[in-house]
C-alpha cells in the first residue's frame, strides 16, 4: 500500500448532542460579518502542513518552523503566554519552534513531532493526553515520556482527539495516552492514562504491529495497517467504526462493507465528529457514521454503519481522490487533480463555496476571483467550523468561522467568518 498523506486531520467535537457542532459555530453564515473578500496584498509564504484544530490552527512551514493562530485558552498554541484564560487569543500566526516534522491539533491541545523524531505536546492535559505524566496544562511544549520517565523518541506520526493523542512509532507499534472512557485509546482497558500504553488486539493481548496511519477524533480511532486493511476503535453510537454494528469497543475491530467483508487497500483514513472518511488506493472515496448534515457525501442525511462511496452531483461514485479531511460535520476533499470539494455543514462559510448552504452531495470550493472553482491545491485541513487550504504554490488559505482569530488574517468576533478563501501571510 502507497503510504497515504499523514494527516492531522481533527474533525472534534465535544461530548454534547449528536451532530451540534461547537456553540459558536451556530451563527448563520449569512449574518454578522461575513465576506467573500481576500486580505490586500498577501504576502507569499511556504507552507508545507497545516492542522486545524476546535478554534485553533497550526502551521508548519517548509524550513521546519512550527506557526500557531487562533484560540490559546489552554496554552494550545504553545507560544507560552503566561496564564492563559478565556480571552487568550493570537489573530495573526506567531513562531513557536523549529525542526518540525509533523503537527495534529487537537481540540484544545497540540502535539508536534521533531524531526528528531521525538514527540512534543502543549494545551490542555485534563485527561492526561499531552503524555507527561501529569493532568496539568501547558503554554509551553514538553517532552512526552515513556513509562520510565524517559523521553519518547522513534515517532513517526501522531494524532490529536478530543482529548486522547494517538502515537505512531517509526517502528509500526501504536500507542495511546488520555482520556479513554469510551475504549478510545484501544488498549482494552477503558482506563485513562498520563503515559502513553500500547493499543492492543485484545484485552491482556499482544500489541498492535504493522501501523501505517492513525487518526483520532472525538472519541473514537482509526488505525489503517501496513496491508491495507482499515480498523477501528471507541465510540460506536453512529456507525463510525463501520463494522456494521452501534456497539462500542475497547480494543480494534476491523472495519467491514455491506455483506461482511474485511475493507482493505484503504490508504488514507479521516475522523470526523462521528463520521469516517476512508480513502481506497484506487482513488475512491467511502463514508460511514453519523450524517445529518450530509457530510458523508452520499446524497443523503442517513446513517451509515457500513462504509458507502460517496457521489457526485450526477450519481457517480467520486473517484480520483489525493486526500480528504473531516471535520466536526463538514468534509473536504483534494482531488489529484488540483480541485478542492466541500460537502457537510456550511453554517459559517467553512466549504469556501460563497453560499453558506449545507450540501449532501460535494460542491467545489471557490475563489473570489469570479467565482471560479479553486485549483492547484495540495493540502487541507477541516475543523470545527473553519477550513485551512494550502496551494501547490505553498500559499495558505482560510474560510469559514473566525470567531476566535483561527483562520489567521488578523479579525476575530462572534459573528467574523468568510465565505470564500482569503489568503493568510505568516512571517
Amino acid at each position: 500500500m502507497k503510504k497515504g498523506i499523514v494527516l492531522a486531520i481533527i474533525g472534534i467535537v465535544a461530548l454534547v448532542l449528536m451532530g451540534c457542532p461547537p456553540p459558536v459555530a451556530n451563527n448563520s453564515a449569512s449574518g454578522g460579518n461575513a465576506s467573500a473578500g481576500s486580505n490586500p496584498q498577501p504576502k507569499a509564504i511556504v507552507v508545507g502542513q497545516v492542522s486545524v484544530g476546535g478554534y485553533h490552527t497550526m502551521i508548519l512551514k517548509t524550513d521546519g518552523t512550527l506557526w500557531a493562530v487562533g484560540k490559546n485558552d489552554k496554552g494550545q498554541l504553545g507560544n507560552a503566554v503566561s496564564d492563559p484564560d478565556a480571552d487568550s487569543r493570537e489573530l495573526t500566526p506567531v513562531k513557536v519552534m523549529d525542526g518540525v516534522k509533523q503537527v495534529s491539533a487537537g481540540f484544545h491541545h497540540t502535539m508536534i513531532v521533531k524531526k528528531n523524531g521525538t514527540l512534543w505536546a502543549v494545551g490542555d492535559n485534563g485527561k492526561g493526553q499531552l503524555g507527561d505524566n501529569t493532568t496539568e496544562n501547558k503554554s509551553t511544549p514538553v517532552q512526552v515520556k515513556t513509562a520510565g520517565g524517559a523521553a519518547m523518541t522513534g515517532v513517526a506520526q501522531v494524532s490529536a482527539g478530543y482529548d486522547h493523542t494517538m502515537i505512531l512509532k517509526k517502528n509500526g507499534d501504536l500507542w495511546a495516552v488520555g482520556n479513554n472512557d469510551v475504549g478510545q485509546l484501544g488498549d482494552g482497558t477503558g482506563a485513562n492514562t498520563s503515559i502513553p500504553v500500547q493499543v492492543r488486539t485484545a484485552p491482556g493481548g499482544p500489541a498492535m504491529t504493522g501501523v501505517a496511519q492513525v487518526s483520532s477524533s472525538s472519541i473514537h480511532t482509526m488505525i489503517i495497517k501496513k496491508n491495507g486493511d482499515l480498523w477501528a476503535v471507541g465510540f460506536n453510537g453512529f456507525g463510525q467504526l463501520g463494522d456494521g454494528s452501534t456497539d462500542q469497543r475497547v480494543n480494534p475491530v476491523q472495519v467491514k462493507i455491506a455483506g461482511g467483508a474485511a475493507m482493505t487497500n484503504v490508504d488514507q483514513v479521516a475522523t470526523g465528529g462521528y463520521y469516517t472518511m476512508i480513502l481506497k488506493e484506487n482513488g475512491d472515496l467511502w463514508a460511514v457514521g453519523a450524517n445529518p448534515f450530509g457530510q458523508l457525501g452520499d446524497g443523503s442525511a442517513e446513517q451509515r454503519v457500513n462504509p458507502v462511496q460517496v457521489k457526485t452531483a450526477e450519481g457517480a461514485a467520486m473517484t480520483g481522490v489525493a486526500q480528504v479531511s473531516a471535520g466536526t460535520n463538514h468534509t473536504m476533499i483534494l482531488k489529484k487533480n488540483g480541485t478542492l470539494w466541500a460537502v457537510g455543514a456550511n453554517n459559517s462559510g467553512q466549504l469556501g463555496d460563497g453560499t453558506g448552504a449545507n450540501t449532501s452531495i460535494p460542491v467545489q470550493v471557490l475563489t473570489a476571483n469570479g467565482g471560479k472553482p479553486m485549483t492547484g491545491v495540495s493540502q487541507v485541513s477541516a475543523g470545527g467550523g473553519h477550513t485551512m487550504i494550502v496551494k501547490r504554490d505553498d500559499t495558505l488559505w482560510a474560510v469559514g468561522l473566525n470567531d476566535e482569530g483561527q483562520l489567521g488574517n488578523g479579525k476575530s468576533g462572534a459573528d467574523v467568518k468568510e465565505l470564500i478563501p482569503v489568503e493568510i501571510t505568516v512571517e
